[in-house]
């Protein structure tokens, strides 16, 4: 419905004389390609306004002052003289639509859009008004301009102008402001259509694109901020957060707290952030193992681990810097030698390492469904049965109450009757490893 009202106001427009380039829109852009290398993308959170003022240099129009860039005290860097825009021509009916696009494009972050000269105040600004060559004859045929690109979201209080009296669709000066306002916190030129920071398609609706999209104006190029690709909505994200930011989360989903696990053993953690993955770390017993910036996070725990009680901690910082952290308590199981015992109670030698019951959640013999619920990392199904299962030691041996059954051309320890509370299927039937593409083949015992 927003879309159509806006259309009706586009046409409703009066009739204005537009410098079009080839596209038949003028151009939209950077102020001679300036570009600020303070950084390659933006400030966690950055210390900037959160104030875009839009300003109709209503009535009798706005004095811009050449200098350093400061919209506090109407100053800008692309002019070399005092310059004067003509106020917004078509009315305080055309000018609330504007607004009142600018602020949908904008709704998803916390940017304020006022059109209320918030005067000493740090803000951002957009002077819609005037032509192009008003503010400098070397912007003829320009739509709109923004006196520079900042990688580093540092620049405060920066002046951007959309040149009203060059065109009269709505479409096109609400994407117009947009860019320009964009541009000097760090958004490039954008090779997706749908996006304001884009070329293509000009005088039609934009909204921010939350997609990895090529940089460029007519072709792909590298992004001027050194980064691939951009992802708008991520960039505004980071910088000055959602609408509505929530707190970050963080949860271990493997292993489980109070779990047995091997060395080695992979922990898998989820991130919940508006604001998206920054970095995590694992640690072990507070010492850290590794880290990862690639959601969702899996680590492996180091392999020299030994047996015994040990603390599990994820720590996150999310797109914002904010830091979450997760732990879970989980116990290594011990080494062993085959035949040896070495091993607690109920506890079985198997594969060099002492494994838990069936009576534990992933021990040997245990129920499973999948591979990731053994503490051995096998799941085995007899065409009867699932259980956790592991390959036999060296002889076909296995531990007591387990028999070494041939699956495909290897061979695991499986739980005999009687023995872990799974029933066997020496009779016949298939055996099958599971997740592991081994076919299902006929079950025998080997003696």
């Amino acid at each position: 419905m927003r879309a159509v009202l806006i259309a009706s106001i586009v046409l409703g427009l009066p009739a204005v004389a537009t410098a079009e380039t080839s596209t038949g829109w003028p151009t939209l852009g950077v102020w001679k390609n300036t570009v600020r290398q303070q950084g390659t993308g933006p400030v966690s959170l950055a210390p900037v306004s959160h104030v875009l003022y839009l300003n109709k240099c209503a009535p009798s129009g706005c004095t811009v002052n050449p200098g350093g860039d400061d919209a506090r005290a109407d100053r800008s860097s692309i002019p070399t003289a005092q310059a004067h825009l003509d106020a917004w021509p078509y009315g305080q009916s055309q000018w609330d639509a504007l607004m009142q696009c600018v602020r949908e494009t904008y709704a998803p972050f916390q940017i304020e859009i006022t059109d209320v000269d918030p005067g000493s105040a740090p803000h951002f600004e957009v002077m819609v008004g005037g032509r192009a060559t008003q503010l400098h004859p070397d912007l003829q045929g320009a739509g709109g301009v923004a006196p520079f690109i900042d990688c580093s979201t540092s620049a405060d209080s920066v002046i951007s102008f959309v040149f009203a009296a060059e065109v009269n669709n709505l479409n096109f000066l609400c994407g117009a402001v947009a860019q320009e306002s964009a541009h000097v916190w760090g958004l490039d030129h954008s090779m997706n259509s749908k996006d304001p920071m884009t070329y293509m398609d000009l005088g039609t609706r934009k909204i921010f694109q939350d997609a990895a999209n090529s940089c460029g104006e007519f072709q792909n190029r590298s992004c001027f901020c050194g980064q691939p690709t951009q992802n708008s909505v991520k960039f505004l994200n980071v910088a000055f957060g959602p609408k509505q930011l929530n707190p970050a989360s963080l949860a271990i989903t493997s292993p489980k707290d109070g779990g047995y696990v091997k060395p080695g053993f992979i922990v898998r953690a989820t991130l919940d952030s508006q604001l998206g993955l920054g970095t995590a770390e694992l640690a072990v017993d507070g010492a850290q193992s590794s880290t990862t910036t690639t959601d969702p996070l899996v680590f492996n725990a180091p392999t020299d681990i030994a047996g015994g009680a040990h603390t599990v901690t994820v720590n996150a910082t999310d797109g914002g810097a904010r830091m979450v952290t997760a732990s879970v308590n989980v116990n290594v199981v011990a080494s062993c030698s085959v035949g040896a015992s070495s091993c607690a109670d109920d506890f079985k030698c198997l594969g060099g390492f002492c494994l838990p019951p069936s009576s534990v959640d992933g021990g040997l013999g245990a129920d499973c469904t999948a591979n990731e619920e053994c503490i051995t990392g096998q799941c085995g199904f007899d065409g009867t049965d699932h259980a956790c299962t592991a390959p036999c030691d060296n002889g076909d041996s296995c531990p007591s109450g387990f028999s070494c059954v041939a699956a495909g051309a290897s061979s695991v320890c499986w739980p005999e009757d009687g023995g872990c509370g799974c029933s066997n299927s020496s009779g016949g039937g298939g055996f099958l490893l599971l997740g592991l593409g081994v076919a299902v083949i006929v079950l025998r015992r080997r003696r």
